[in-house]
Protein backbone atom coordinates (compact mmCIF):
# COMPACT_ATOMS: atom_id res chain seq x y z
CA UNK A 1 0.00 0.00 0.00
CA UNK A 2 1.37 3.43 -0.94
CA UNK A 3 1.89 6.19 1.62
CA UNK A 4 -0.88 8.21 -0.02
CA UNK A 5 -3.34 5.33 0.37
CA UNK A 6 -2.29 4.89 3.99
CA UNK A 7 -2.95 8.58 4.63
CA UNK A 8 -6.48 8.64 3.18
CA UNK A 9 -7.93 8.81 6.70
CA UNK A 10 -6.43 12.29 7.06
CA UNK A 11 -9.32 13.61 4.98
CA UNK A 12 -11.54 12.86 7.99
CA UNK A 13 -9.31 14.98 10.24
CA UNK A 14 -10.07 18.70 9.78
CA UNK A 15 -7.36 19.68 12.30
CA UNK A 16 -4.13 18.30 13.69
CA UNK A 17 -5.89 17.69 17.01
CA UNK A 18 -8.47 15.57 15.20
CA UNK A 19 -5.60 13.57 13.72
CA UNK A 20 -4.12 12.95 17.19
CA UNK A 21 -7.54 11.95 18.50
CA UNK A 22 -7.66 9.00 16.07
CA UNK A 23 -5.02 7.31 18.25
CA UNK A 24 -6.87 7.89 21.53
CA UNK A 25 -9.18 5.20 22.92
CA UNK A 26 -12.11 5.40 25.32
CA UNK A 27 -9.95 3.72 27.93
CA UNK A 28 -7.38 6.53 27.62
CA UNK A 29 -10.06 9.14 28.29
CA UNK A 30 -11.51 7.11 31.16
CA UNK A 31 -8.23 6.64 33.01
CA UNK A 32 -6.39 9.87 32.17
CA UNK A 33 -9.44 12.18 32.08
CA UNK A 34 -7.46 14.85 30.25
CA UNK A 35 -7.66 15.10 26.46
CA UNK A 36 -4.62 17.38 26.21
CA UNK A 37 -2.48 14.92 28.15
CA UNK A 38 -3.74 12.10 25.93
CA UNK A 39 -2.74 14.03 22.81
CA UNK A 40 0.68 14.75 24.29
CA UNK A 41 1.23 11.03 24.85
CA UNK A 42 0.26 10.38 21.22
CA UNK A 43 2.74 13.00 19.96
CA UNK A 44 5.46 11.39 22.06
CA UNK A 45 4.74 8.05 20.41
CA UNK A 46 3.34 6.19 23.41
CA UNK A 47 -0.04 5.33 21.87
CA UNK A 48 0.99 3.90 18.48
CA UNK A 49 3.70 1.74 16.95
CA UNK A 50 3.43 3.69 13.70
CA UNK A 51 5.03 7.05 12.97
CA UNK A 52 3.21 10.03 14.45
CA UNK A 53 3.28 13.07 12.19
CA UNK A 54 4.31 16.50 13.36
CA UNK A 55 1.90 19.36 12.54
CA UNK A 56 3.99 20.19 9.46
CA UNK A 57 4.05 16.56 8.30
CA UNK A 58 0.29 16.32 8.85
CA UNK A 59 -0.33 19.32 6.57
CA UNK A 60 1.99 18.01 3.85
CA UNK A 61 0.61 14.46 3.96
CA UNK A 62 -2.98 15.67 3.84
CA UNK A 63 -2.18 18.00 0.94
CA UNK A 64 -0.59 15.06 -0.93
CA UNK A 65 -3.77 13.00 -0.49
CA UNK A 66 -5.94 15.88 -1.70
CA UNK A 67 -3.69 16.42 -4.72
CA UNK A 68 -3.88 12.73 -5.64
CA UNK A 69 -7.68 12.84 -5.60
CA UNK A 70 -8.27 16.33 -6.97
CA UNK A 71 -5.18 17.37 -8.96
CA UNK A 72 -4.53 21.06 -9.28
CA UNK A 73 -4.24 21.89 -12.98
CA UNK A 74 -1.22 24.11 -13.43
CA UNK A 75 -1.03 26.07 -16.65
CA UNK A 76 2.32 26.22 -18.36
CA UNK A 77 4.07 29.57 -18.47
CA UNK A 78 3.92 31.51 -21.73
CA UNK A 79 7.46 32.77 -22.10
CA UNK A 80 6.54 35.30 -24.79
CA UNK A 81 3.74 36.89 -22.76
CA UNK A 82 5.57 40.14 -21.99
CA UNK A 83 7.83 40.18 -25.03
CA UNK A 84 8.72 43.64 -26.37
CA UNK A 85 10.87 42.56 -29.31
CA UNK A 86 10.04 43.46 -32.91
CA UNK A 87 12.36 40.78 -34.31
CA UNK A 88 10.35 39.05 -37.10
CA UNK A 89 11.48 35.54 -36.10
CA UNK A 90 10.66 36.09 -32.42
CA UNK A 91 7.26 37.46 -33.38
CA UNK A 92 6.56 34.28 -35.34
CA UNK A 93 7.70 32.15 -32.40
CA UNK A 94 5.46 34.13 -30.04
CA UNK A 95 2.49 33.71 -32.38
CA UNK A 96 2.92 29.95 -32.28
CA UNK A 97 3.73 29.46 -28.59
CA UNK A 98 0.22 29.19 -27.14
CA UNK A 99 -1.32 26.95 -29.86
CA UNK A 100 1.71 24.66 -29.49
CA UNK A 101 1.36 24.58 -25.70
CA UNK A 102 -2.33 23.74 -26.13
CA UNK A 103 -1.44 21.06 -28.71
CA UNK A 104 -3.59 22.66 -31.39
CA UNK A 105 -0.65 22.78 -33.76
CA UNK A 106 2.79 21.21 -33.63
CA UNK A 107 5.66 23.30 -34.96
CA UNK A 108 9.10 22.13 -36.04
CA UNK A 109 11.67 24.93 -36.28
CA UNK A 110 14.70 24.80 -38.56
CA UNK A 111 17.34 27.25 -37.40
CA UNK A 112 21.05 27.86 -37.97
CA UNK A 113 23.51 29.35 -35.51
CA UNK A 114 26.98 30.70 -36.21
CA UNK A 115 29.53 29.84 -33.53
CA UNK A 116 32.36 32.13 -32.41
CA UNK A 117 34.68 30.00 -34.52
CA UNK A 118 32.74 31.11 -37.59
CA UNK A 119 31.33 27.65 -38.29
CA UNK A 120 27.63 26.90 -38.24
CA UNK A 121 25.43 24.39 -36.48
CA UNK A 122 21.87 23.76 -37.62
CA UNK A 123 18.96 21.68 -36.48
CA UNK A 124 15.27 20.93 -36.30
CA UNK A 125 13.57 21.75 -32.99
CA UNK A 126 10.29 20.32 -31.68
CA UNK A 127 8.87 23.61 -30.38
CA UNK A 128 6.27 22.21 -27.96
CA UNK A 129 8.65 19.62 -26.55
CA UNK A 130 11.32 22.26 -26.02
CA UNK A 131 8.85 24.59 -24.27
CA UNK A 132 7.74 21.75 -22.00
CA UNK A 133 11.34 20.89 -21.11
CA UNK A 134 11.88 24.50 -20.08
CA UNK A 135 8.69 24.59 -18.00
CA UNK A 136 9.87 21.45 -16.21
CA UNK A 137 13.34 22.98 -15.79
CA UNK A 138 15.03 19.94 -17.33
CA UNK A 139 18.83 20.16 -17.27
CA UNK A 140 20.20 21.63 -20.49
CA UNK A 141 16.84 22.98 -21.64
CA UNK A 142 16.51 26.07 -23.82
CA UNK A 143 16.10 29.35 -21.92
CA UNK A 144 12.92 30.40 -23.74
CA UNK A 145 12.29 33.36 -21.44
CA UNK A 146 15.78 34.58 -22.25
CA UNK A 147 15.16 34.00 -25.97
CA UNK A 148 12.00 36.12 -26.00
CA UNK A 149 13.65 38.79 -23.85
CA UNK A 150 16.61 38.74 -26.29
CA UNK A 151 19.10 37.95 -23.52
CA UNK A 152 20.12 34.72 -25.25
CA UNK A 153 19.88 33.51 -28.83
CA UNK A 154 17.95 30.44 -29.89
CA UNK A 155 20.30 27.76 -31.13
CA UNK A 156 19.88 24.05 -31.94
CA UNK A 157 21.31 21.44 -29.58
CA UNK A 158 22.51 17.85 -30.06
CA UNK A 159 19.41 16.73 -28.13
CA UNK A 160 16.96 18.25 -30.64
CA UNK A 161 15.16 16.28 -33.37
CA UNK A 162 18.12 16.79 -35.66
CA UNK A 163 21.44 18.55 -35.15
CA UNK A 164 24.30 19.04 -37.61
CA UNK A 165 27.73 20.45 -36.84
CA UNK A 166 29.07 21.71 -40.17
CA UNK A 167 32.69 21.94 -38.95
CA UNK A 168 32.94 18.53 -37.28
CA UNK A 169 30.62 16.87 -39.77
CA UNK A 170 28.68 15.21 -36.95
CA UNK A 171 24.93 14.68 -36.97
CA UNK A 172 22.53 13.71 -34.20
CA UNK A 173 18.95 12.44 -34.46
CA UNK A 174 16.58 12.16 -31.51
CA UNK A 175 12.94 11.20 -31.11
CA UNK A 176 10.84 13.57 -29.01
CA UNK A 177 7.55 13.27 -27.15
CA UNK A 178 5.78 14.44 -30.32
CA UNK A 179 7.86 13.05 -33.20
CA UNK A 180 9.67 9.97 -34.41
CA UNK A 181 12.63 10.55 -36.73
CA UNK A 182 12.42 8.51 -39.94
CA UNK A 183 14.88 8.15 -42.80
CA UNK A 184 13.25 7.60 -46.18
CA UNK A 185 15.45 6.45 -49.06
CA UNK A 186 13.54 8.55 -51.60
CA UNK A 187 12.32 11.51 -49.53
CA UNK A 188 15.12 11.96 -47.01
CA UNK A 189 14.55 13.13 -43.45
CA UNK A 190 10.97 12.72 -42.23
CA UNK A 191 9.32 13.42 -38.89
CA UNK A 192 6.22 11.41 -37.98
CA UNK A 193 3.84 12.87 -35.41
CA UNK A 194 3.25 10.34 -32.64
CA UNK A 195 -0.35 11.42 -32.06
CA UNK A 196 -1.90 11.19 -35.53
CA UNK A 197 0.97 9.45 -37.40
CA UNK A 198 1.08 12.19 -40.06
CA UNK A 199 4.49 12.54 -41.71
CA UNK A 200 6.36 15.77 -42.38
CA UNK A 201 9.01 15.84 -45.10
CA UNK A 202 11.49 18.68 -44.62
CA UNK A 203 12.78 18.58 -48.21
CA UNK A 204 10.98 21.41 -50.02
CA UNK A 205 11.69 19.80 -53.39
CA UNK A 206 9.62 16.74 -52.49
CA UNK A 207 5.85 16.75 -52.93
CA UNK A 208 5.34 13.83 -50.54
CA UNK A 209 3.25 14.68 -47.45
CA UNK A 210 2.89 18.35 -48.41
CA UNK A 211 -0.69 18.38 -47.12
CA UNK A 212 0.42 17.46 -43.61
CA UNK A 213 1.94 20.84 -42.78
CA UNK A 214 2.34 24.42 -43.89
CA UNK A 215 5.83 25.73 -44.40
CA UNK A 216 6.87 29.35 -43.79
CA UNK A 217 10.28 30.99 -43.98
CA UNK A 218 10.98 34.18 -42.04
CA UNK A 219 14.08 36.35 -41.91
CA UNK A 220 15.60 38.57 -39.25
CA UNK A 221 19.00 40.23 -38.89
CA UNK A 222 19.64 38.24 -35.72
CA UNK A 223 18.55 34.77 -36.87
CA UNK A 224 18.82 34.87 -40.63
CA UNK A 225 16.35 32.58 -42.41
CA UNK A 226 14.29 30.38 -40.09
CA UNK A 227 11.80 27.81 -41.38
CA UNK A 228 8.59 26.91 -39.54
CA UNK A 229 6.80 23.63 -40.28
CA UNK A 230 3.30 23.91 -38.77
CA UNK A 231 1.29 20.72 -38.44
CA UNK A 232 -2.38 20.91 -37.40
CA UNK A 233 -2.86 17.98 -35.03
CA UNK A 234 -5.64 15.61 -36.03
CA UNK A 235 -7.60 14.70 -32.94
CA UNK A 236 -8.74 11.11 -32.51
CA UNK A 237 -12.52 10.72 -32.76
Amino acid sequence: MSSVQQDMFLLDCPTYEDYLDTFITRHDIHFLRNIRFCRMLVELGYRSASEIYTPEQYEKRKAAVQESLWPTKKSAMLFSENMNSIDPVLLELARREQPNAQKIISTIIFVKHRLKSGFEVSGYIDFEHSLKQTNLMVEGCTDWLGVFQERVQLRPKPTDLSFYDWHKGTVHYNNSENYLVLHDVENGLIFMHRGDHKKICVDILREMYTNNCTREMHFSEKYGHVIFYDHVIRKKI
